[in-house]
């Protein structure tokens, strides 16, 4: 049987496609990248549910696939985030769904997809139990920030105890490592939690198997992603783990990146960036969602508050990695912001001079605290200081680019532009898909996964242009 995916939203429903295609692979179904022009007999749409652009993209890809079933007999299945918070209204909008499930579980979503399991709706998928409370934790770990939420018996989570099948439906040389899932901070603004539910840790040895098999399948760059990364085994050990988990990776044989996403600010330790200058395996690179840098702000988004910490953290890291490339992401427009607390944010953007980050405009969503927060901005002011922020940002990138000409940069080679003597590829500073890249030229043949010592020639704002040396 031919089996079509569709991957929306992030790279952790990347890793859950993987799961599932690897399973069904093991099946002996053909698994591909569904294509509307060459309908599969059964497309699976993985949806996202954390916008309300995330959500119109998937309700979109839902209808579009809808209209194809009725012609060609494509059976129709949707799962992920969208399906777990309003199953019950995407099948009576959308009858011509066959199957729908939510998070976790990926055998029996398995099962689903190859007709194994005839049930139309598993509205739960997962291992709902909660006998963990992190609240009642708090204690385990000194100086860090706890958030105490309590969970309904019956509510998602996201479950990876053993090492699962993975198979990947592209040859890029970059992949993902799903660390864990769910989320246990109480940020007002964000609707994860309602859809994946408490934070668990996959197994190490669970990790360190997935990475080995990546390395074998000729990925170079692992890309560790969750929620939050930082807390990574506090509910296996109850200690932060991440520092471990890196230096048994870091130990693997061959050449190969680590770069790490999704840092929550307060448990960015000293100790992560000692083992980071240590070891040439990880990339100076880092992601810290900081979405905002106003005391006030941050109260009302039930974020780490204390804006001297977190310069001070910034600075650290400035301090002890020259070379790291800082990316971040913020939210303007929150309910309640002033032009005060707006421009406090930006005060902080020109002081800490991010290389890469990104700016959302506050998206009011159903059932967070935000969205019954008075003040709420109009879409007019969000706009309006989204693009003054991006203006800025765009100013700061530039002047970095610049800077890098005339440098040495290792780089990663994706791949080689049709009929020319250019290659496309990354160094440390670019992360796959959402930053620049680097285009390299070479005289000689390079192939994709290949490492290469390159000297910077040219740079625009977000791509730079080197030769190999």
């Amino acid at each position: 049987m031919r089996v079509g995916m569709v991957t929306l939203g992030c790279d952790k429903n990347t890793v859950d496609n993987e799961y599932l295609s690897g399973l069904l692979g093991a099946r002996g179904h053909h698994i591909e990248i569904a294509d509307p022009a060459n309908p599969p007999d059964v497309v699976v749409i993985t949806t996202c549910g954390f916008i309300e652009a995330a959500r119109n993209q998937s309700i979109a890809q839902i209808r579009e696939w809808a209209g194809i079933r009725g012609k060609s007999g494509t059976r129709l299945g949707v799962i992920g985030c969208l399906a777990q918070r309003s199953g019950e209204e995407l099948l009576r909008d959308f009858p011509q769904i066959d199957f729908l499930a939510g998070v976790g579980d990926f055998e029996r979503v398995a099962s689903l997809v190859a007709g194994e399991n005839k049930s139309r709706f598993v509205s739960d998928v997962s291992d709902s139990r909660n006998d963990w409370n992190l609240g009642q934790q708090s204690g385990a770990v000194s100086d860090i920030e706890f958030d105490d939420r309590e969970f309904a018996a019956d509510a998602p989570r996201v479950v990876v105890a053993k090492t699962l099948p993975r198979q990947r439906v592209d040859r890029r040389p970059h992949g993902f490592l799903k660390i864990s899932d769910g989320c246990n901070h109480t940020c007002t603004f964000c609707s994860i939690p309602l859809m994946k539910g408490i934070y668990t840790s996959v197994p190490k040895q669970t990790l360190i198997d997935e990475t080995r098999r990546m390395l074998d399948d000729g990925v170079r760059e692992i890309n560790i992603v969750a929620q939050d990364i930082t807390k990574y085994g506090l509910d296996l050990e109850k200690r932060l783990m991440l520092p471990d988990l890196l230096n048994d990776l870091c130990g693997i044989e061959g050449r190969f990146w680590l770069r790490l996403f999704y840092l929550y600010p307060s448990t960015v330790t000293r100790d992560l960036i000692a083992l980071m200058k240590d070891q040439p395996k990880i990339a100076r690179y880092l992601d810290i969602p900081l979405q905002h840098l106003d005391h006030d702000v941050l109260r009302r988004m039930k974020r780490p508050h204390d804006r001297a910490r977190t310069m001070d953290m910034l600075r650290m890291i400035r301090s002890e990695l020259p070379d790291v490339t800082l990316r971040t992401t913020f939210i303007v427009g929150f309910p309640g912001e002033t032009p005060a607390e707006f421009k406090t944010l930006t005060e902080g953007v020109k002081e800490i001079r991010f290389e890469r980050m990104g700016v959302f405009a506050y998206s009011r969503e159903p059932g967070t605290p935000a969205g019954e927060m008075a003040n709420h901005c109009t879409e007019k002011v969000k706009q309006r200081r989204k693009d003054k922020l991006m203006k800025l940002q765009s100013k700061i990138s530039n002047d970095w680019a610049m800077e890098q000409v005339g440098t040495d940069r290792e780089v990663l080679i994706e791949g080689r532009v049709p009929e020319s003597d250019w290659y496309v590829g990354r160094s440390h500073s670019e992360a796959a898909d959402i930053d620049g890249v680097v285009r390299v030229y070479s005289e000689q043949e390079l192939q994709t996964g290949q490492f290469v010592q390159t000297h910077v020639i040219e740079a625009d704002t977000y791509d730079l242009t080197a030769e190999v040396i």
